[in-house]
């Protein structure tokens, strides 16, 4: 048996591979039954999973003993993260599940590891010069993560009225960072196609299903798969979202969206891919709309994203378009296809059209030839 990675337990997939978790009750004897077991990411080495288990088990260890008793806050930026962790008032646990582990926790992260020890109250503008440089050379998408966290913990510090924070916060508010650029990408009818009849090929149709219905209907991949997340109060994880109850006989899909609360309604008889996902692709009866094949179970948000890249890649799709890229492909086509911001704006539940304006690619060629072929065909045909 192995002990340089406690906690460590493991679930074999149909298609022989294997998903890593690691349990608090099984790291740590006398750990409370309410704690989550944790998925640990796909694809790490034995290394990685080991030194995963032994971080998370060093953490929990330590939570034990301060357990019952606040962070206590000694002007460093490290010790700021772990007050905004520990109160239950901070946004951090205000925001969806998919947010804080998605956006919230890698920022955090880096904040801690690189500059946690660094005191706000001694904190200059150039600091944070330097720092967002250090991060960018990583990614520019990394440094934008983390000053934005960075702004979100120290304004919460400053709410609290904790020593350094307020003057931290005034120099941050008065300076700007470069944003990394938007994608341009957008995913296209022929690709969308083509990963359907990939997926189907791969005995996977149900990620072709997925982009199809995302393509066609704009909704938002979490509106489609759902989410897993723990139960409040602690407890497993437990799904919600799409169920079979949502499409009707006649294929009218209704729910509202995971953002907004946007009621949406689509008759999906109306979309050719969609048809085409399911000559392979079943919807069930009851429950979930969307299985993973190798589970039977929904997906989880990393598990789909890997499985769509092998899919993708095998359908001869390049690389640069992802998953997410199906929405934007959505309402670049239904801009093209009408001519209408407005239309676009409809169909993805923007509630303004600088948000749609923000997901449509290309350079509007398309969209103004209709306008100008439309704006001659409603002139007095004597004064053409």
């Amino acid at each position: 048996m192995r002990t340089d990675r406690p906690g460590y337990q493991c679930r074999a997939n149909k298609d022989g591979s294997t998903v890593h978790y690691w349990s608090p009750k099984r790291a740590v004897k006398g750990a409370p039954s309410a704690l989550s077991t944790i998925r640990l990411g796909d694809g790490l080495t034995e290394e990685q999973i080991a030194a995963e288990c032994q971080r998370l088990t060093a953490e929990l260890r330590d939570e034990l003993v301060k357990l019952g008793s606040p962070p206590t806050y000694d002007c460093t930026i490290a010790s700021l993260v772990a007050c905004y962790r520990h109160d239950k008032t901070s946004s951090l646990h205000s925001v969806k599940h998919s947010t804080r582990i998605r956006d919230y926790e890698p920022s955090l992260r880096i904040l801690v590891a690189d500059v946690g020890a660094r005191r706000i109250d001694a904190l200059r503008s150039s600091d944070f010069k330097k720092w967002f440089a250090g991060w960018k050379k990583k990614g520019h998408r990394r440094a934008s993560g983390a000053i934005k966290l960075l702004r979100v913990v120290i304004s919460y510090g400053a709410g609290e009225r904790l020593i350094g924070c307020a003057q931290a916060r005034d120099i941050l508010s008065d300076m700007r960072f470069e944003q990394p650029a938007p994608r341009t990408v957008a995913m296209t009818y022929e690709q969308c196609f083509a990963i359907v009849a990939k997926s189907i090929e791969m005995e996977c149709p149900s990620i072709g299903f997925v982009e199809a219905l995302k393509f066609e209907t704009a909704l938002r991949r979490i509106d489609v798969i759902g989410e897993w997340a723990p139960v409040p109060g602690g407890g497993s994880f437990r799904w919600s979202g799409l169920m079979a109850k949502d499409i009707s006989k006649d294929m009218i899909l209704t729910l509202k969206t995971s953002k907004t609360g946007a009621p949406v309604s689509r008759d999906l008889s109306t979309y050719p891919l969609v048809a085409a996902a399911l000559q392979a692709y079943r919807i069930p009866d009851i429950g979930p709309v969307v299985i993973d094949e190798d589970s039977g179970k929904p997906y989880w948000e990393n598990r789909y994203t890997e499985k769509f890249k092998k899919v993708r890649n095998a359908a001869g799709v390049s690389s640069t378009v992802w998953s997410m890229d199906s929405r934007a492909g959505a309402v670049s086509e239904t801009i093209e296809a009408t001519g209408s911001l407005d239309a676009a704006r409809d169909l993805a539940t923007h509630t303004t059209t600088t948000m749609t304006r923000r997901y449509a690619r290309g350079d509007g060629l398309e969209a103004s030839r209709k306008v100008a072929l439309a704006r001659v065909e409603s002139r007095p045909k004597t004064a053409q």
